[in-house]
């Protein structure tokens, strides 16, 4: 007797286990109590307003409601992945998370320059001529996680498997410089740059590499250093400086059951100090950032095929669907603002009136490493 009641125990521990929740939908004809998977309750709970509005839009009674909940209970009993809502909210808030700490990254990839001060644009009373400015362009990348979108895409039969684990969220920007200006003894040691970037990840070959994913945004931005320390000495300089970028744009994610879009903008203000050195045409740099940043980050899921989702083509799922007991639409978000200390350095070789800058940065703050390779001509 004992081992059949072993057995059954152990049977029981190796079904599926399917948690159930009671919750109260009102239809046409007025509110009514369903049991549901925990999966669907959140769905429900979360979009009940649009639900109800609909059900009594179409005329939809409780007993058409049970209807339909029966053949969504029967579905989720052999559904895998499991739990297909709460795993795309939570991989789409997660990936919101991880997009809002990336992008201030790929603002400071923008308008590195190896000289810490470049030197003056106009010089008046001490009889030399020798402008300094430079402009050229410059092609950054930061790190962004999408394990958090990957899970998004099983729970909506996407395969995503081409899309790398850590992507480099690459800018593309074009960038300035100007000197600051000394008259007789009177000096002004600052420089001043700018930046700009607009990029579509369609036009730089990036959709087939990045497969289900694209992006587009664009950013703008300007610093300003002051040179504290000229010793004369092997070209060295060390500068202080403040600067601030702004980003927007959006991602899409194509899949097989839903439409998913995501809509960022960024405000990045920061204080940084630099130093460097030169010896021949070879320039280090070495710096370290403070970034204070304001990041907003709204995804929607539109065009839901439920019937993708569930693995089912019953006429209740799609009666479901079409009387909106299961929506077509959701959204969420994440935002916030950080405080994020960043190293930053790397080197330069300067060819005559031609620069070469790679550059490399980590923020302590989010673990995320970025880089820079920029071409300028500068005098």
């Amino acid at each position: 007797m004992k081992k059949v009641v072993l057995g059954v125990l152990a049977a029981c521990m190796m079904m599926p286990f399917f948690a159930k929740e009671n919750i109260t939908i009102k239809a046409f004809d007025g509110p009514g109590t369903f049991e549901v998977e925990e999966d669907i309750a959140l769905l429900f709970n979360s979009n009940k307003g649009e639900i109800e509005a609909a059900l009594y839009a179409n005329q939809v009674y409780k007993a058409d409601v049970q209807k339909y909940i029966d053949a969504i209970n029967a579905a989720y009993e052999n559904l895998d992945p499991k739990n297909p809502y709460t795993t795309s909210v939570n991989g789409l808030n997660g990936f919101s998370d991880d997009l809002k700490d990336t992008i201030p990254n790929t603002q400071i990839q923008q308008n590195v320059w190896a000289n810490s001060w470049i030197g003056y644009l106009v010089q008046v009373g001490n009889g030399v001529f020798c402008p300094r400015f430079g402009l050229g362009v410059n092609a950054g990348v930061a790190t962004v996680d999408t394990e958090s979108i990957k899970k998004t895409g099983e729970a909506f039969r996407t395969d995503m498997g081409a899309l790398p684990s850590i992507l480099p969220m690459p800018t593309i920007t074009f960038d300035a410089r100007i000197g600051g200006v000394k008259v007789g003894d009177f000096a002004l040691p600052f420089d001043f740059g700018f930046t700009l970037c607009t990029i579509d990840s369609s036009k730089i070959g990036l959709d087939k590499m990045m497969d289900k994913l694209n992006f587009d945004f664009f950013s703008i931005g300007f610093d300003v250093r002051y040179c504290l320390w000229e010793p004369h000495v092997l070209d060295t300089k060390f500068s202080v400086g403040a600067g601030f970028y702004y980003t927007k744009g959006n991602i899409g994610v194509d899949s097989d059951a839903a439409d998913i879009g995501m809509d960022f903008k960024s405000s990045n203000f920061n204080l940084n100090a630099q130093i460097s050195t030169k010896l021949l045409f070879f320039r280090p740099f070495a710096g370290a950032k403070l970034m204070f940043t304001n990041s907003e980050v709204n995804w929607g899921v539109t065009n839901v095929d439920w019937t993708e989702i569930l693995g089912s083509y019953s006429s209740d799922i799609v009666a479901a669907a079409t009387d909106g007991l299961l929506p077509k639409n959701f959204e969420g978000g994440a935002d916030g603002f950080k405080f994020r200390p960043v190293l930053q350095g790397g080197f330069a070789f300067d060819f005559a009136v031609i620069d070469l800058t790679f550059s490399a940065s980590y923020d302590f703050s989010s673990k995320i490493i970025g880089g820079a390779l920029s071409t300028r001509f500068s005098l």
